[in-house]
């Protein structure tokens, strides 16, 4: 356990009101449900206990939840697409797993109805959504369609889930089950974090989960995945699915410096046009990551980047 104390001389008077915040270092997700259960512990952040934990929790005595808290970081999850070789590098074949992908279902069933069907490349917090692109819905036909018209033979890819719980585990395979209804021929092949981070750091895959931050302006958490000038091997969090794109990257480096916003939003606009016909990656979910928290704990969260700001406000109504 990590026990911090209120700093008597703190900079606001009358701040914090806490007299210290403890820190339980719990390994297992499972062990943390308990913790929380039996009341030792007050606060369960974000991405600490399985998402199927989340409603029976929730529906404890003095139990509150909110989404808020990460309206800055925007954690986006995606589709690594591997666009150097094999089918992959086919952007109908890609256009054809965004449509096969039943995204609907994976909102409602493996993650409660929590977060957002994202409509591209650009989250619903990032500025300067294009909201006129047509949207990517569930349609198994017009899958079906395009691999038929790209040709494709029946050539096996494999799917690398995110070893970060079983939640992840089950929407790979969710995901493996909708593009095998389509004809894709698709085997998951499942990994610890370390095999994770090796596999797409040296670019050996065909279709990897992950998600990363948006943090809110495309300059900060978008354009990093499209550049091509970020593309290197021995990282999984830049350009991973090798994707190039010269007119991509003169409209985002122009966008990043642009003024005023109504040009960067036009330059914008036409990288999203840009991204929804190539679909380099797929676009799966707009993360909604709960924080759990005892009812009369009070003002725990109170900015966008929720509990990691600190609990100078927080007080409890005991």
């Amino acid at each position: 356990m990590i026990e911090l104390v209120k700093n008597d001389e703190y900079y606001e008077e009358g701040l914090p009101y806490l007299d210290g915040v403890n820190w339980h270092i719990i390994p297992d997700g499972a062990s943390r449900a308990v913790a929380f259960e039996n009341e030792t512990i007050d606060v369960l952040p974000s991405g600490t206990v399985e998402n199927f934990d989340i409603p029976r929790l929730a529906e404890m005595d003095n139990v509150c939840m909110t989404e808020e808290g990460h309206e800055y970081f925007s954690p986006f999850a995606m589709l690594w697409m591997n666009n150097r070789e094999g089918p992959t590098a086919d952007k109908r074949f890609r256009q054809a797993v965004m449509y096969a992908m039943d995204r609907e279902f994976a909102k409602d069933v493996l993650w409660n109805g929590l977060g957002n069907v994202p409509l591209s490349a650009f989250g619903s917090n990032a500025r300067f959504q294009n909201d006129d692109l047509e949207p990517y819905d569930y349609n198994p036909d017009r899958a079906r369609e395009l691999l038929d018209e790209m040709g494709y033979d029946g050539e096996e890819i494999t799917i690398l889930p995110l070893p970060y719980g079983e939640t992840w585990t089950r929407w790979a395979e969710a995901v493996q089950q909708n593009l095998r209804e389509v004809g894709i021929n698709v085997e998951t092949q499942a990994t610890d974090v370390g095999g994770w981070n090796q596999r797409l750091g040296d670019w050996d895959y065909d279709l990897a989960f992950t998600y990363l931050y948006q943090y809110g302006d495309p300059a900060l958490g978008i354009s990093r995945t499209y550049l091509s000038d970020n593309i290197a091997k021995g990282s999984p969090w830049n350009n991973v699915e090798g994707y190039e794109n010269e007119r991509v990257d003169e409209l985002s480096n122009e966008a990043a410096t642009a003024f005023p916003d109504e040009e960067r939003e036009k330059l914008y606009r036409e990288v999203q046009e840009i991204l929804h016909e190539d679909v380099p990656v797929g676009w799966l979910m707009e993360l909604g990551f709960p924080t759990l928290y005892r009812c009369d704990v009070k003002n725990l969260v109170t900015s966008g980047v929720g509990v990691n700001d600190g609990f100078k406000d927080a007080w409890l109504d005991r």
